[in-house]
């Protein structure tokens, strides 16, 4: 029985000129993607600037139209709206950064203190992702949210998905906190699985990391048929954001 370990050749580390050799040809690579991405396609027709101007209008629509009043609305939003392709691409054209030639997709990516401004510019509305309420209320989609601090305290009233807290206008149920507060049985036994499904959760919860806050606004054709193989298709802009709750405090002085 040969028990000789067969050596593998080892690699040699990458040095600092090599590490700048990759990252400018990662950055080119990424470049053309996005030139690629914005080009003018084939299957793109001009749109005369009424037209886009009214797509814009569409989308700030459907964006308000999903900011609502009540907690129970924050979180991830997920919106459909039909749109031509040429549609899309007169809106977005400049900030593309994904396009997919197999399927015919776009992907826009909004993320970073300067996103909410760069969406409201192109879609021609500073106030297209914010709606405002009564009582100094305020709902509106998440752009970017500052690192968390322990040292800051919290604003109770701010709300996402990432931290989802219950409603400060809201009465807390009285039973529910004492359930939430009950001892466990000293008389009981520990139940072994149920100490190993507990653990498993908690380690699935330590490793789960937080999603990005981002918007993600893109364009795909959606298309079905019949039971005679009679195909129809359709596109569609779909736009996947972050919606927060605030009170705004208006500065009288």
């Amino acid at each position: 029985m040969n028990n000789k370990k067969t050596h593998q050749p080892r690699k040699e580390p990458i040095n600092k000129f090599q590490k700048r050799q990759l990252l400018r040809s990662g950055l080119t690579r990424h470049a053309m993607t996005i030139k690629e991405a914005n080009s003018v396609k084939s299957t793109i027709y001009d749109l005369p600037e009424k037209a886009i101007e009214e797509t814009r209008q569409v989308l700030v629509y459907h964006i308000k139209e999903r900011l609502k009043q009540h907690s129970k609305h924050v979180g991830n939003v997920h919106i459909m709206v039909n749109c031509t392709e040429s549609q899309f691409f007169g809106v977005f054209k400049g900030h593309i950064h994904n396009y997919y030639p197999r399927t015919g997709n776009y992907k826009c990516i909004f993320k970073g203190v300067d996103s909410y401004s760069t969406l409201s510019h192109i879609l021609g509305d500073d106030n297209c992702g914010a709606k405002y309420f009564l009582q100094h209320q305020k709902t509106f989609v998440l752009t970017y949210q500052l690192p968390s601090n322990p040292s800051n305290h919290p604003d109770p009233l701010q709300k996402s998905c990432l931290y989802q807290e219950s409603d400060p206008l809201q009465e807390p149920d009285p039973l529910q906190e004492l359930h939430l507060c009950q001892e466990p049985d000293p008389l009981q036994e520990p139940d072994p699985l149920q100490d190993q499904t507990l653990m498993h959760a908690a380690r699935k919860q330590r490793t789960r990391k937080p999603k990005p806050i981002q918007i993600v606004i893109g364009w795909k054709r959606k298309s079905k048929s019949d039971v005679r193989n009679i195909v129809y298709s359709s596109g569609f802009a779909f736009i996947n954001f972050t919606i927060s709750r605030t009170k705004v405090v208006d500065n009288l002085y």
